[in-house]
Formats: structure tokens, sequence, C-alpha cells
């Protein structure tokens, strides 16, 4: 080893321990007295290691915006969570933005320094963790006194978002963590039993019940459990104000339309499972459910993530999200996902992770969009699409591309560390279930006698159809192995040693298998996929295949722009505009739409080694007609100002006799494309 890696290593462990000291430590509780009501139960940041395309996905992003972003753009340039107290800049009553906007980057380097294993990122993050812990008012308070006293702001939303990087530490594996978690359980606990701020209101504050919640579950000190439940009753008196989420029994058991900001209602929503999880009132949990019902009724996109551009809204080609979003309802969907054990979460979060995000990053991880859409034909500084923000930036790949409103900049890291972590849970049969796929590894203990195994999880999931385990152990173990068969799979195969093998299958999509396992078993997995048509307003179509859902990538001309305070020459913002051809329409079987439409996949796809976001290994060939006067719009006071079209009305519109073969990629594969597309005759 290096002495410069000894010596790093060195510095994180006495930062780690010192900390320990100043803070004390405390005693934690283990095992099913954390969350006794759950299904399925998460394992420690660090227990799964990605392996294969995405450790490479999440090493790109760990060397780019990952770690670099705070070299990049103000407000993750600040000392925010670090000493810096107050900012001129900031409007009265919204004190609170850069504590969020660095605390959204600050939780995911952190879970991402974790799934890596990455110690210089780790030291990255934790000097600002470390900084926040020791500075502790004399009665407990974590956080800047800016906004200490509560008065009328969202005083406490930035605790909500920063201690998820203090929970992801306290649980983290590794030995030299082992004082500090109980450090830090102790540190937020007294934080928030001798605060005098009200966490039923305002709009945001209610989301600390998370925070809350898991120091009960380490402590079991019921004034904590009381402090939840208190602030969600207080919180229920206005919680059907749409500015705080539009979460009245009314509105959510009526199963309208959610009139509500997107990162609000996806925060809050989640609540009512997590108070599941450590009560077991069923209430909770019908509640939760059913404020979930109301996106997948009314506002989701072909990508896996409702229009939320802030709002919900409808589901046109040109309906958009946050990029926040997409960090925000998977984690959401976690909880559920841990409080029913119903595998239709996972397949929720795959669906939103492996289109929708990589849909809205630069594949070279050093720009993403604020506002990303299934139809964009150009983002440029000037040609957002969505009616409340027409004309404005917020679609360019930049590396802060909200400026100002940063969180998206920040939140956007959190999504794939978060995916690797939750990959594995524990079961509450005291078994092991793989809900998330991805070549991985995970460490877990399982079965009656608590045995350490580990499963490698050898695969090119979603390019591919078959997953491989293979199981590690000092001796034969015997323990259920869960694993989850998605929804859109119809007809999938297992082989244990290459000999076909039958499973329990619950009525919650998981084949169980209740087995002594032996070292070296594998068991295959194969999940058959099956190309699927899905129709949209104004009579458009879209493409899937299994996991992934197929666009038509448009090429681009990049342009770098550098502006101060939020980009570098290195890192700046990218105007994207077409070069090539996308005004077509799919030409589809009425009878059998997906007969002509074939499936294609690059031969030695696991030897190649390339990332699969850059080089998509699987395609969709479709037969198609070019829309003549389908055309970017212009606006009518600056012809120069250019936007991505509605779809076209064809009976009125020019189409083309020849007929064409296009080739469409995964949606994650493209910066500029076309995934909602006009239906046209043969």
């Amino acid at each position: 080893m290096e002495a410069n890696e000894v010596s790093r290593r060195e510095f994180l462990r006495l930062a780690i321990i010192s900390s320990a000291m100043l803070m004390g430590t405390g005693s934690m509780l283990d095992g099913e007295q954390l969350t006794p009501h759950a299904r399925l139960r998460e394992l420690a940041p660090g227990a799964v290691r990605p392996e294969g395309w995405l450790r490479g996905m999440l090493e790109k992003q760990a060397a780019q915006l990952g770690s670099k972003l705070p070299q990049i753009s103000w407000p993750f340039t600040g000392a925010y969570w670090a000493g810096e107290e107050k900012d001129e800049s900031i409007k009265p009553g919204q004190s609170w933005f850069p504590w969020e906007q660095k605390g959204y980057w600050i939780d995911g380097a952190m879970r991402l320094a974790m799934v890596l294993d990455d110690e210089a990122l780790m030291e990255q993050v934790w000097t600002t963790i470390r900084y926040t812990l020791t500075h502790a008012d004399t009665d407990g308070y974590l956080g800047p006194q800016l906004f200490k006293d509560p008065t009328g702001d969202d005083h406490r939303w930035p605790q909500a978002v920063f201690f998820r990087s203090l929970t992801a530490c306290a649980e983290a594996p590794s030995p030299m963590m082992g004082e500090t978690g109980k450090g830090i359980v102790d540190a937020m606990r007294k934080h928030y039993l001798n605060d005098k701020a009200s966490y039923g209101t305002p709009e945001r504050n209610i989301t600390n019940v998370e925070s809350i919640l898991w120091c009960y579950g380490r402590t079991g000190d019921a004034r904590l459990l009381a402090l939840a439940e208190n602030a969600w009753q207080e919180y229920m008196k206005v919680a059907g104000n749409k500015d705080r989420g539009d979460l009245s029994p009314m509105h959510v058991y009526a199963d309208t339309p959610i009139n509500s900001h997107g990162v609000t209602y996806a925060e809050t929503m989640k609540l009512p499972a997590i108070l599941y999880l450590y009560t077991g009132k069923e209430d909770y949990l019908k509640f939760s459910e059913a404020a979930e019902r109301r996106i997948f009724d009314h506002h989701m996109l072909i990508d896996g993530i409702p229009s939320t551009s802030e709002w919900y809204s409808t589901v046109t080609s040109l309906d958009l999200h946050e990029t926040c979003d997409i960090a925000d309802h998977t984690w959401s969907w976690g909880y559920q996902l841990m409080a029913t054990g119903d595998s239709v979460w996972a397949d929720r979060i795959e669906r939103a992770s492996f289109n929708a995000a990589p849909g809205a990053i630069k594949k070279d991880w050093k720009a993403l969009q604020y506002m990303s859409c299934p139809n964009q034909f150009l983002a440029t500084l000037n040609s957002d699409h969505h009616p409340k923000g027409r004309g404005g930036f917020k679609m360019a790949y930049q590396p802060n591309p909200g400026k100002r409103i940063a969180c998206c900049g920040g939140n956007v890291h959190r999504i794939f560390p978060n995916y690797a972590i939750r990959m594995w849970m524990q079961a509450a049969d005291g078994g092991l279930a793989a809900v998330l796929y991805g070549p991985s590894k995970v460490k877990a203990n399982v079965g009656a006698e608590n045995e350490l195994v580990e499963i490698e999880q050898t695969t090119n999931y979603p390019f591919e159809e078959e997953i491989r385990f293979t199981i590690y152990a000092r001796r034969a173990v015997r323990f259920p192995l869960s694993l989850r068969i998605p929804g859109w799979c119809k007809s999938p195969r297992l082989t244990v040693n290459g000999v076909a093998a039958m499973g329990e299958q619950t009525t919650k999509g998981f084949l169980v298998l209740r087995r002594t396992f032996k070292p070296g078993d594998v068991l295959t997995l194969t999940l058959p996929m099956r190309t699927a048509v899905t129709h949209w307003p104004q009579g458009g179509v879209g493409l899937e295949h299994g996991p992934l859902v197929y666009s038509l990538a448009i090429k681009a001309n990049w342009k770098p722009i550098v502006e101060e305070k939020y980009t570098t020459v290195e890192y700046p913002s990218w105007e994207a505009t077409p070069v090539s051809d996308w005004n077509y329409g799919l030409i589809l079987n009425a009878a059998q739409p997906t007969k002509g439409v074939d499936f294609a996949r690059k031969p030695n796809l696991a030897s190649e080694n390339l990332d699969p976001w850059e080089n998509p290994p699987t395609m969709l060939n479709v037969l198609a007609r070019k829309i003549e006067d389908w055309e970017l719009q212009s606006n009518p006071q600056n012809s120069t100002q250019k936007f991505t079209p509605p779809l076209p009305e064809l009976s009125t519109s020019k189409v083309s006799q020849t007929m064409e073969q296009l080739t469409l990629v995964p949606y994650g594969s493209t910066e500029l494309r076309v995934t909602i597309f006009p239906a046209v005759k043969a």
C-alpha cells in the first residue's frame, strides 16, 4: 500500500475516533427492534458492493461531480454545514436554501463513498459532518445558528436532508465507525428532544419524522416515538393545504389528482409508511398506500417518474419532472417496499433508476438537467418548454442546473448510491431478499444461527435476462433466499447448479427458496423480457422491453458556456441542439402492435467492458415514416428561440410515403430523444 494511502486511512480513523470522544457514546438496539413491523429491512451502507457496469458508473460519478461539485458551483463551494452562518444573497424567509442544497450533496457523496469504499471522498465529506457533530449547541441543537430560532421558515427542513448522511455514518459496518455511530445516535436524540421547533409545521418540518423514528428505533426512547406521532397529528390539521402537500384524508382516499409540489409530496407521503414500520398501526400504511396510488393513477410518465415540473401535472409528451423527484420518489418507494414486502415497489424503483435517472444525466457525469422530459429535441439555456418556466435554462445540461436553486445539483448524487445500498434486504423470515438487480456482492448474516454469507450477483442486467448468484460461506447454511420477479416478467426460470429448481411463489412477487446452501452453489435466474407498446395522450405511443424504455437518440451539437459562480471551463453549462432527423411517426400493427418491432442485443456484451449507457448494448428496430411538417416550435416574438413541439395532429400533417427503419436505444443512453411518437399508418 502506498504511503499516502496509509496516511489517508489513518487521518480518517483518527478523525472519527476523536469525534466519538467529543460526542460520547450511547446505547443502540439491534435487529428486529429497529423496525419491528418491517417485511424487509435495509442492510447497512457498504454491505452491498456494486460490481460491473454499476460500479463503473458510480466510479465515474465519484470522479466527476460526485467529488468535484464543491470546487465548481455555488452553494456547494460555500462552507454550509461547516461554519458559514449567513449569506446576504439569500432572501428573507429562505434562510434554509443553501443548507438544504449542500445537505443533499453531503448525503449522496457520503453514501457514494461508502458503497465504493472511496476513502478520499469519505474524507472530503467527513470534514463537513465532523464539524456539525462537534459544534452542537449547549442544548444539543445541530445546525446553523442562523435558523435555530423557529420563526416562520422551513427552519428544520435542512436538518431532514442533512441528517440522512448522519444515519448512513451511524449504520456503516466499518469497525472505524462503531463509536461514532453511537455518538451520532445520542447527538441526534439530544437535538430532537431539546428542540423547541414545531415539527408539524411549516410545510416540510414534518419530514424530520424520518430521522426522529430512526433515533427511536436505535434507542427505544419512547419520547421520540411520541414526538413523531404528535408531529404527524399536528401536520394532518394543515395537510390539505396545497403548499403543505395536498395530503388531506379526503383527497388521499378519494384518489384525486395531486395539487402539490412534487418534492414536498414525495418527502411527506413516505412518513406514514415509516410510522407503520415502528408502530404496526395499519391506518398509517393504508394512508401511505392511498397517497401513492394518486401518483400512479394520474401522473406517471413513461420513464418511471411522475410529471412534476415542479408541481404534479399531466402526462403528455411534453410533461417533465425535476431530477430531485427521481431521488425523492425512489427513496420514498423504498420505505413502501420495506413496509409491505411487495415487489411492485422495487419494480418502480428499478424503472425510474434505469430510465429517468440516466436520462437526466450527461453520460460523462459532468452535467445534468434540472428538468428532463420523455421528448426533448433540444436542451439549451432558453429552450424550457414547460408552461410555468417557458424559455428558461433548466433543461440545459449543467453541473448545477438550477443555479441559485441548486437542489437537483446535490440531490442527483443520492440516486445510484441508494439504489446500490437497497439492492439486497433482510427478510422478516431471517433470510435475504434480492430486491434490485445488477452486478454486485453482498455480505450479511442469515439463518437461525446468524451465519455470515456472501452472495455474488453476476449479470449485465437490465441489458440481459440472466442473473447468476454464487454463494460463499465457511460451511453449508440453511436460510430462505427471496428473488424478486418483476411484474413485467411472465415466465421466470430458475436453476440451482444447472438443475431446474422450484421455489415458493409469493403473492408479493418473490420466488423464495428455502434450502441449505453449500459454498459454491450457483443459482441462475432467467427473466425473459418482452416488448410492449404503451399509449399516451394525443395519440402518442411508446416502446419498452423488460424494464427499459426505448427512445430515438438525436445526435446533438454541444456548445459549452461558462457562467461565473456556477460553472468552470472544465465543467461548463452545455447547450444541445439537434443535428439528426427526429420527426418520425412509428408504423405499428393495430392488431399486433409489437409485430415488426425487432429486439437486438450486441454479442459479447460481458467482454466489452464498456459503459452501457454510453455504448448501448441493446436496441429495438422499428419501421417509421417521416412527418415532414413536424418542426421545432419558434417563439413568435423571437424566431431564433426554439422549443420542443407537441405531437403533431396527423389528420393535417404531411406524412412521407417512404418507410424507414429506425434504431431505438435505451432511454437512459440518450440526452436528446424522442420517446413518445405519433403512430402513423403502414
